[in-house]
């Protein structure tokens, strides 16, 4: 019989091969015994050799196939296979220092109370490209002022009780197949039923997400559309309010009302002054999210912080739009909903595989 192990350590991919080994082998090379933890790989469906790749370094890999589940599916079906009662759950682009887990399993020991740990981004990014940097920054600056508070539990690293992961339902699989904020969402209902989630800003892991101008917009206003639409502004800004959404739209609002105020006083003038009018805008802005920049041109110097001036307005743009969108799609059509079959099972009790999911008799709706 297997021993018992002190921590099972999830690591869901689809198509990491790029940084697969580094993040497996800082997992391998950290400070705890090897005898104390599992490793176990799921891997999405990926293409390009990634579960190759883990068959040598992880104790279980498990190869899902057909449609892509996403990183909610992925950590669901490791924890169902892991013995130990704590989950570890780490980003397949996360690379922990050597003392990370061993830290984070600490705290929990030291705190029966806590249920649950994340690690924050350390905003250090080893790309010369300037989307990508800023990007990693702009990640670690909301965790960095929020830490304590941030209810995150997923990415980019997250330690979790079993029985309190279970009791709560495990991550939404089904409205989160490809979603960004499953781990938010987890956060809310942990809360929500008196469950502790910590976030400390020491425990910084260093991640090797890649951005261009195309991946960042997108990824902005995914998680915009689906922190209004699935988890709702207020409900999700008290659990995790250092979120990248909250950090740029904390701004936002000032800087329309500036634009509205320029586009007011502009009509009461004959022949208004586009170019001041703009330079007046501009001006607004960059006051408004001076903090922002000062926190930039600490971390990269001045020349970056002029330089991603403009890429943090857009940002703060689209993420703005992003909200609008998601209160549209919310307000006139509801939450994202598993299909008609999911439902009937769920709420008969009846489960396959892949798993339904589970209605409890809080949720059961009344005959």
């Amino acid at each position: 019989m297997a021993s018992r192990r002190a921590v099972s350590v999830i690591v869901p991919v689809r198509n990491n091969a790029k940084t697969l080994v580094r993040v497996l082998n800082s997992i391998l090379t950290s400070n705890l015994p090897r005898h104390s933890y599992e490793l176990i790989v799921i891997d999405d469906s990926s293409t390009d050799g990634s579960a190759e790749l883990a068959a040598r370094y992880a104790d279980t890999v498990v190869r899902l196939t057909g449609r892509k589940a996403g990183p909610a599916y992925g950590r669901n079906r490791g924890a169902e296979l892991g013995r130990a009662d704590i989950l570890a759950f780490v980003d397949p682009d996360a690379v922990l220092q050597p003392d990370t887990l061993q830290r984070m399993l600490k705290v929990l020991a030291d705190s029966p109370s806590l249920d649950a740990i994340s690690a924050v981004h350390s905003g250090l990014c080893e790309s010369k490209s300037i989307v990508s940097q800023y990007g990693s920054l702009l990640l670690h600056l909301g965790e960095k002022r929020e830490s304590a508070a941030n209810g995150n539990v997923g990415s980019p690293c997250a330690l979790i009780r079993r029985e309190a992961f279970l009791s709560a339902g495990m991550y939404d699989e089904w409205r989160f197949e490809t979603a960004p904020v499953e781990g938010i969402e987890l956060g809310t209902r942990l809360k929500e039923t008196g469950r502790d989630v910590f976030s400390g800003k020491e425990l910084q892991v260093s991640v090797l997400k890649r951005w261009n101008l195309f991946t960042i917009c997108r990824d902005v206003f995914n998680r915009s559309v689906l922190v209004a639409r699935s988890l709702g502004y207020r409900r999700a800004r008290q659990v995790v309010p250092g979120d990248i959404v909250f950090t740029l739209v904390r701004s936002a609002v000032p800087v329309f009302a500036v634009l509205c105020v320029v586009a007011f006083s502009a009509a009461f003038r004959p022949r208004p002054d586009v170019l001041v009018g703009l330079a007046l805008v501009l001006a607004g802005a960059f006051a408004l999210n001076l903090r922002e920049y000062v926190f930039f041109a600490k971390a990269r110097g001045l020349p970056f912080a002029l330089t991603v001036a403009p890429l943090h307005i857009l940002m703060q743009t689209i993420s703005g739009l992003g909200l609008c969108v998601g209160w549209v799609l919310r307000d006139a059509f509801g939450d994202r909903a598993p299909d008609a079959t999911t439902q009937a099972y769920a709420e008969v009790g009846v489960e396959t595989w892949p798993p339904v999911p589970r209605v409890t008799p809080r949720q059961r709706p009344a005959v």
